[in-house]
């Protein structure tokens, strides 16, 4: 209940999603007042909870805070927010039928992953749930990491990545490159750890590639401009296993943000990851879907 009141006493609502990776435990670390949600059953138990606390409370935006999809949705435990989904429109209508937005102050909502505004889709269904609420809807046009975060939740110097409806009357909404800490590391296959094919599942595909793959897709990535991204608000599109000197062993990358980027952990998956650029995300997308699929399990959805 005291958690409940705090969160109502401050300018947002910081609701984040509870997965167990490092990138995302970066943030959950850094934002000091946050309700952690597994999906959409858990955000209608905080609704709840929020209503049935509620008191005169300062107006608010509700900051919806997890790794976005490849294709740039936003994405809370197993529930992806994305318009043409015809339960996702529901639940949106719900909320506005009975004015839960107003009743908590909450005079904004953001979505808070990395580019959740930045194609025609991802800008559809914020056009989609503005219409709905009857409340401004922004999203990102950059990627979105720890850095954009402090203890109160996303800082305000960095708003200028947001965009709503309004930013899109005059085509697609413009792009500010975001801060990066360079990494000096060349990405060597040789420094990243090995592990066996079955590491565990995986909420995204896992492909594995040959030696001869290996060097076509290491040649389309640009190995030498890494940077540090701690926190980092995507998710994979895919995974590969590349072999290494040890037999049955395998060094792994993450292909995020739609294959323009890969991401690797030289120092293990319990510190950040390091983000490498793509030359040609086209070929590169191309190139994994060629590839042997090891494991495939689809994340639930509501």
């Amino acid at each position: 209940m005291e958690l409940l009141r705090t969160l109502l006493n401050q300018p947002h609502i910081c609701v984040i999603t509870r997965q167990p990776d490092v990138e995302m435990r970066q943030i959950q670390d850094t934002i000091e007042h946050k309700a952690l949600v597994e999906g959409r059953a858990d955000l209608e138990a905080l609704f709840s909870g929020l209503l049935a606390t509620n008191h005169d409370s300062v107006p608010k935006t509700l900051d919806l805070i997890g790794h976005s999809t490849g294709k740039g949705f936003l994405k809370l435990g197993d529930w992806v927010i994305d318009a043409a989904r015809p339960g996702v429109t529901a639940y949106f209508r719900e909320l506005a039928d009975n004015d839960v937005l107003p009743r908590l102050g909450i005079h904004a909502v953001r979505l808070l992953g990395c580019h959740t505004a930045g194609n025609a889709k991802t800008r559809a269904t914020i056009r989609t749930l503005t219409q709905i609420l009857q409340t401004p809807v922004y999203g990102t046009t950059n990627i979105l990491f720890r850095g954009h975060y402090d203890a109160h939740g996303f800082i305000e110097q960095r708003e200028y990545v947001l965009a709503c409806v309004d930013d899109f009357r005059d085509g697609p909404p413009s792009t500010n490159e975001a801060t990066l800490s360079c990494d000096p590391r060349l990405l060597d296959l040789d420094a990243l750890p090995v592990t066996p094919l079955d590491f565990g599942p995986t909420s995204w595909p896992v492909r594995v590639a040959t030696n001869e793959d290996t060097r076509s897709i290491l040649r389309l990535i640009k190995r030498s401009e890494g940077a540090a991204m701690p926190g980092l608000l995507a998710s994979p599109s895919a995974e590969i296993a590349m072999p290494s000197a040890r037999p049955d062993l395998y060094h792994r990358i993450q292909v995020v943000l739609d294959a323009t980027f890969v991401r690797v952990y030289p120092d293990g998956d319990e510190r950040p990851g390091i983000v490498y650029p793509v030359r040609e995300s086209h070929a590169l997308a191309a190139l994994i879907e060629s590839l042997q699929l090891v494991t495939q399990r689809a994340p639930m959805e509501k």
